[in-house]
C-alpha cells in the first residue's frame, strides 16, 4: 500500500527498458535502496501491445533476504565467504556480511572479480591473496546469465576459502567429502592447476632473468665457499675475456687479471661480508689478456644454509668503463660550467635551459630571468638579419659557429663580444642542443684600437700619419685609373715654424702643430686624407676630384687659413705661413711614386720661389737651381723625399 500512487518513472530499472522497447530483454539493476530504505534488485521487461507500442514495465524486486538462503545453501562452513555480485561490479549480497571499506578493493580492475568482469567468463578460478583477508584463498566465479531470460547484465556469484583450511579438510577426510562438498573437491583440482601454472612461470621469470641479463650486459657469477671455486655464466667470461674450455678446475684465472692492491680489496669485501652477512658493491680495475684496461662493478650477497652455515656467495658483475668515463667527462663539463667564462644551453628550439654564474655577471640576467628565453634578450640590435642568416648557416653546416658580436647587458650598456656556439647532437646526428660562451672583448678591443692608431696615427694631432697615407694614396690611384677619374696630392711645409718652437720652446710647437692639424682638417672633405709625415710636413690627398682647379681651390683655402695667427697656450700670438705642392693624377703621374715625387718637387719650389705660396708642378722644375733662405742657410737643389710605400 505504501507503494501505490508512487512515480518510478525515473528508476533505472523502468528507464532501461524503455530506451530499448525489445520485450525480450531482461534489466538487471545494480543494487539500489529503496523508497523502505531496503537494498533490492530490479528485474524489470518492457511490455509491448499488438501495435508494438510501449504498454508498461513490469518490475520485480529481489531482496537481499531471498538471496541469503540460496548464498547459504553453498556455505558449507562459516568460514567461507559467499557474495552475489551485479555484473556492474557492485557487490548486492555478502555472506557473512563484508566489511564496507573492504568493498572498493574487491572491485579494483587488478583483482580477481576485476579481472572476471573484464574477460567476460562464465566461470573462472583464482589462487592468491584476497583483498578482504590476509591468508591465501581459492576462489570460484559463476556468471548467471540463462540465455533464454536475454539479461542485459549477469550477476555474479562468488565463492572463496582459506585454502590452507580447504586442504587440511581433504586431506583429513576425502572421501566423505567427496559428495558433500563437491565444489571443494572442483576448487582442490583448480587448486592444482594453479600451482603448476606458478610453476610454469617461475621457470618462464627464471628464463626471462637469464635473457634480460645477457642483454644488459651483466655477469651472474657464485662462489662456493667450501670448494673455493666459481660458477660463472657465459656473460662473466665475455666480460673478462677468459675462454671457458680453458678455464681452470676451480675457476679462478680472473684473479691474475686484478693488480696486487685491487685484489687486497676484494679479498677485505669478500671477508667483510661473510663475516657481517652484508650484501656488498665495489668498482675495480682488471687488465684483460687481450690488453684493454676495464672497470668492473661487483654485487654480492651470502647465502647461508637452514641452519644459518655460509654457503657461498653470489654476485653480478658489469664492466662499467664506459659509464664511468662519460661521468668523468659529466664532471669536467659541470666543472667548465662553473668557470669564469659566461654560457648559456638551450634546447634545439633555441630556448634557454640553463645559464652558469658567470653569464650573470656579464650580462645582468639571473637564472630566473634568462631560463626558458630566446637569447635574443642579449641581442644588442647593431647587426642586421643578414649577420644572422650567415651565422645560423654556417651553425647548420659545420655545428658551429665563432665571431665577434655586440651584445647588450641587461641595463642596455652595449659592448663587443666573442661569441662561440656548438650544436650537441645525439647518436642519430639530430641536434638536442645549443651551447654558447661569451667573452667581453672590450679591453682587447680597445687595444687593438689603440694598436691601430699608433701604427697608422700620428700620436702628437691624431692625423694618419706616412703608412696609413700610402695605404690610401694606392687605393686611390687604383680607383682613379679604374674610374679614369682624377686625384690630387698636396705636400705643405710650414714656414717660420722653427723660430716659433725655439723661441716658446717645444709644448707651444706642439701646440702650433695640433692647431694647424685642425685648421688644415677644416679645409677638406671626410673623404680627404690630411696626414703629418714629418716634423712640420704635412701631406694633404684628394682621392676624387672633377677639374683641376678644384685641387687649387683647397690649396688656396689652406694657404690662408694657415696665415691667420695663432694663439699660443701662454697668449702668445704667432703667424706663419705654408709652402705647398700641388701634384695632378693622372697628368703628372700615373702611380704613387711619381706622383709623390713631384708633389714634392712643387713644394720646394714654392720655398725656391720665397716661400709663403703653393706651386702646380711642370716639368721645368725638376731643373730648378739651388735655393738658400734665412732657415737652410746651406740648402741644395732639392732630392725628393722617400716615395711614400
Amino acid at each position: 500500500e505504501e507503494l501505490l500512487g508512487r512515480n518510478f518513472y525515473q528508476r533505472d530499472y523502468f528507464q532501461a527498458p524503455l530506451k530499448v522497447l525489445d520485450p525480450k530483454l531482461l534489466y538487471v539493476s545494480p543494487p539500489f535502496k529503496s523508497v523502505l530504505n531496503t537494498y533490492l534488485i530490479g528485474l524489470s521487461r518492457v511490455l509491448l501491445d499488438s501495435q508494438g507500442q510501449f504498454a508498461g514495465v513490469v518490475v520485480a524486486s529481489v531482496e537481499p533476504g531471498d538471496m541469503a538462503i540460496l548464498l547459504n545453501s553453498v556455505r558449507y562452513s562459516d568460514d567461507m565467504q559467499a557474495m552475489l555480485v551485479h555484473g556492474d561490479g557492485k557487490i548486492f549480497l555478502s555472506e557473512p556480511a563484508l566489511d564496507p571499506l573492504m568493498a572498493p578493493n574487491l572491485l579494483t580492475a587488478s583483482s580477481p572479480l576485476g579481472q572476471h568482469l573484464r574477460n567476460r567468463q562464465t566461470l573462472s578460478y583464482f589462487n592468491g591473496l584476497q583483498a578482504h583477508s590476509q591468508d591465501a584463498r581459492l576462489t570460484v566465479m559463476q556468471t548467471i546469465a540463462p540465455a533464454n531470460l536475454s539479461m542485459d547484465k549477469p550477476l555474479i556469484v562468488v565463492l572463496d576459502r582459506s585454502q590452507d583450511k580447504i586442504l587440511a579438510v581433504w586431506q583429513r577426510d576425502v572421501l566423505k567429502q567427496v559428495g558433500v562438498y563437491l565444489v571443494l573437491v572442483l576448487i582442490s583440482s583448480f587448486s592444482l592447476f594453479f600451482y603448476q601454472g606458478q610453476r610454469s612461470q617461475k621457470i618462464m621469470a627464471a628464463k626471462r632473468l637469464k635473457l634480460a641479463t645477457e642483454a644488459s650486459g651483466v655477469g651472474i657469477w657464485e662462489f662456493d665457499l667450501i670448494t673455493k671455486s666459481y660458477q660463472w655464466d657465459d656473460t662473466m667470461f665475455t666480460l673478462f675475456g677468459l675462454d671457458p674450455q680453458a678455464a681452470s678446475a676451480r675457476n679462478d684465472d680472473w684473479i691474475k687479471l686484478l693488480a696486487p692492491s685491487e685484489l687486497q680489496r676484494m679479498r677485505e669485501a669478500t671477508r667483510a661480508t661473510i663475516q657481517q652477512n652484508q650484501p656488498f658493491g665495489m668498482t675495480f680495475q682488471i687488465r684483460r689478456p687481450d690488453g684493454q684496461l676495464r672497470s668492473m662493478h661487483n654485487w654480492a650477497a651470502l647465502y647461508s644454509d637452514d641452519h644459518g652455515v655460509p654457503r657461498c656467495l653470489i654476485g653480478a658483475t658489469e664492466d662499467v668503463t664506459q659509464r664511468m668515463a662519460q661521468e668523468a667527462e659529466l664532471r669536467v663539463a659541470a666543472a667548465a660550467f662553473e668557470s669564469h667564462e659566461s654560457m648559456l644551453v638551450t634546447n634545439a628550439q633555441v630556448e634557454i635551459l640553463r645559464v652558469n654564474p658567470a653569464f650573470t655577471a656579464l650580462f645582468g640576467y639571473t637564472s630566473e630571468e634568462a631560463v626558458g628565453r630566446n637569447p635574443r634578450l642579449i641581442k644588442s640590435g647593431r647587426h642586421d638579419a643578414d649577420f644572422y642568416k650567415a651565422m645560423w648557416a654556417e651553425l647548420v653546416a659545420h655545428h658551429r659557429w665563432q665571431g665577434e658580436i655586440w651584445d647588450v647587458r641587461k641595463e642596455g650598456v652595449e659592448f663587443p663580444c666573442w661569441l662561440c656556439i656548438t650544436a650537441v647532437r645525439d647518436d642519430a646526428g639530430v641536434v638536442t642542443h645549443y651551447v654558447a660562451t661569451h667573452t667581453d672583448i672590450t679591453l682587447r678591443k680597445a687595444a687593438e684600437d689603440e694598436v691601430k692608431r699608433l701604427a697608422f696615427f700620428d700620436p702628437l694631432t691624431n692625423l694618419p700619419n706616412r703608412r696609413l697615407l700610402a695605404d690610401r694614396l694606392h687605393q686611390a690611384v687604383v680607383n682613379a685609373k679604374r674610374s679614369k677619374g682624377h686625384t690630387a696630392l698636396i705636400f705643405l711645409d710650414l714656414d717660420k715654424f722653427k723660430p716659433v718652437n725655439d723661441r716658446y720652446g717645444h709644448a707651444a710647437g706642439d701646440q702650433l702643430l695640433r692647431a694647424v692639424a685642425h685648421r688644415l682638417r677644416t679645409c677638406v672633405r671626410e673623404s680627404d686624407t690630411v696626414a703629418r709625415v714629418g716634423g712640420d710636413e704635412f701631406v694633404v690627398l684628394l682621392p676624387r676630384i672633377t677639374l683641376a682647379q678644384d685641387a687649387l681651390q683647397v690649396a688656396e683655402k689652406m694657404h690662408a687659413r694657415l696665415r691667420a695667427p695663432f694663439q699660443l697656450p701662454d697668449g702668445q700670438s704667432v703667424q706663419i705661413s705654408s709652402s705647398a705642392g700641388v701634384a695632378l693624377y693622372p697628368d703628372h703621374g700615373l702611380d704613387e711614386a711619381t706622383l709623390s715625387h713631384h708633389a714634392d718637387v712643387a713644394m720646394y719650389a714654392a720655398k725656391a720661389a720665397g716661400r709663403d705660396q703653393y706651386v702646380v708642378y711642370e716639368p721645368a722644375l725638376d731643373h730648378a737651381e739651388p735655393v738658400t733662405t734665412p732657415e737652410t742657410p746651406n740648402a741644395q737643389t732639392p732630392h725628393p723625399k722617400p716615395h711614400l710605400e
